[in-house]
């Protein structure tokens, strides 16, 4: 259905970066979402047939997926029309109403499918045609042995190997660029960093590390070089590949055959730019760790550029080798860190702008206040209250936000809360008013209730010096004065140190 389009479409993107063309066409782009609840999703294959292998293989890797791109869990439900059409207006109501997707699978299962219906061997179907390139499976063996390679298995299995490395990872998407990543204090270094590399592989920066907490935008910026690269030198070979990859096809490899083994070599050891997405994945893991040092150092040596990303710098991955971690530094290594409330703000305005979604300033200021975890999360929020503003025919308030992402607010107070503690708390420790710390006066008391107000209020909560400024009516530099006076206070007096570490501790309440 039409109305579901902008639900459904960011899910068949991030489904396309974890499988090829062939499965996409095959299995997902076929699929219907007839019917959508803020829990439930109900998708409706072509036959009864593929609905029974997309549950068996799928169910759960499009719930992960659904959740991923839309930031809150989801129950999918797949159904067959192939027997008889389903209404789905009635499936929308049913869903609507709040029947969950176990009973919606009983009920339209038992009136559309096939009275007598074949069993499908979902294991014979091809291995190359439905695993997910980022990772190994097997087909559950149900009673029997398991038996030698024969020479037709064996002959499967190269030609399997021959496709996995021929393969390149479907790593372009022109939605994003550098100009539509949202730049803040927590991310500008990266993204001034990426754009140098962009224009200027393997001279600005090279390798060039970038690290940070899932969601916060490295992999926007991936996109966002390989872009410009695109743009600057069209015959340029960009390799793109996760560590997991990397490690499954290097065992594919070394298990088949030396000839094998050469074609994986020359995959990434012939690239322009390698791109490594994940590199932590590789620690531990002494063969490839080996196959990566000789890699790294063939690329470096023909100046080619390396860009590699992880969520923690190289010195915090445990079990990676010395040697892989100060190569990892010989370049620059940037990190990305969750963003201010401002850019948060900033986020939702663009996300819901991008989504033609109308989002009130106070809505989008309650999201900022209230979602910290990561970018991909307030994009999902967004996506979800405009999915529920146009199924339910409602305007977006604070109300309707507050009542559909009770889940996935964190349980950290507003920032509101918190600020309104700190002032109280830090008013009755000194003797003071609100009115005193947030106004002109300065005498000795105002003043060093107002600098413990602020440096707590720096290290408790994550408003940026600006916000601070606003909350106590001074520029920013004013804020950051106060903040060095009481580090510098710390330092020479023990027992203002216990002093703010017991207002912290009744502020949160520890």
């Amino acid at each position: 259905m039409q109305e579901f389009h902008d639900i459904w479409e960011p899910v068949l993107k991030a489904l396309s970066e974890q499988f090829t063309s062939t499965i996409m066409n095959l299995w997902f782009n076929p699929l219907e979402l007839a019917a959508f609840s803020d829990t439930t999703a109900v998708i409706i294959a072509e036959s009864n047939i593929k609905k029974k292998i997309i549950i068996n293989r799928y169910k759960e890797t499009l719930e992960q997926t659904f959740e991923s791109a839309l930031g809150f869990p989801v129950e999918v439900c797949i159904l067959s029309d192939e027997t008889a059409v389903i209404d789905r207006a009635q499936l929308q109501h049913d869903v609507g109403m709040g029947m969950t997707g176990e009973v919606l699978c009983a009920k339209y299962a038992a009136e559309n499918d096939a009275p007598a219906e074949t069993t499908v061997d979902t294991s014979s179907a091809s291995p190359t045609a439905n695993t997910p390139k980022t990772a190994e499976t097997a087909a559950p063996q149900t009673n029997r042995e398991a038996a030698p390679a024969s020479a037709e298995s064996r002959t499967a299995q190269e030609q399997n190997a021959h496709l996995s490395l021929s393969q390149t990872e479907p790593f372009q998407n022109s939605d994003y660029t550098f100009d539509n990543f949202i730049v803040g204090s927590s991310n500008k270094f990266a993204h001034a960093a990426c754009i140098a590399v962009a224009n200027s592989p393997a001279i600005a920066y090279n390798p060039l590390f970038i690290h940070g907490p899932s969601g916060l935008g490295k992999t926007h910026l991936l996109y966002a070089i390989t872009n410009r690269i695109r743009e600057n030198k069209p015959d340029a070979n960009i390799v793109y590949v996760k560590g997991e990859t990397f490690t499954n096809q290097l065992i594919e490899s070394l298990s088949i055959s030396p000839q094998y083994m050469a074609q994986f070599r020359a995959k990434y050891r012939q690239a322009d730019v390698f791109l490594i997405d994940d590199v932590q994945f590789i620690a531990g893991k002494t063969s490839t760790q080996e196959e990566f040092f000789n890699t790294f150092n063939e690329l470096y040596e023909a100046k080619k550029q390396i860009i590699l990303t992880s969520d923690r710098p190289p010195k915090e991955i445990k079990t990676l080798e010395d040697r892989l971690k100060s190569r990892f530094e010989w370049g620059l290594i940037a990190d990305i860190q969750p963003p201010d409330l401002e850019l948060r703000i900033a986020i939702l305005r663009k996300k819901a702008l991008d989504m033609g979604v109308e989002v009130p300033i106070d809505v989008l200021n309650f999201l900022g206040e209230n979602l910290r975890s990561n970018i991909r999360q307030l994009e999902g929020v967004i996506r979800r209250l405009g999915a529920y503003s146009n199924l339910a025919k409602r305007p977006i308030t604070i109300d309707m936000a507050r009542e559909n992402i009770a889940d996935v607010i964190s349980g950290a107070e507003p920032v509101k809360v918190t600020q309104d503690k700190i002032l109280n708390a830090v008013a009755r420790k000194y003797g003071v008013t609100i009115e005193d710390i947030r106004g002109k006066r300065r005498t000795r008391e105002i003043a060093q209730a107002r600098h413990v107000s602020i440096y707590i209020m720096r290290n408790v909560t994550d408003l940026s010096l600006p916000s601070l400024g606003r909350v106590f009516n001074r520029d920013h530099t004013t804020i950051l004065s106060s903040v060095e006076t009481i580090q510098a206070k710390i330092r020479e007096d023990a027992s203002l140190e216990n002093d703010i570490d017991d207002l912290i501790k009744e502020i949160t309440n520890q």
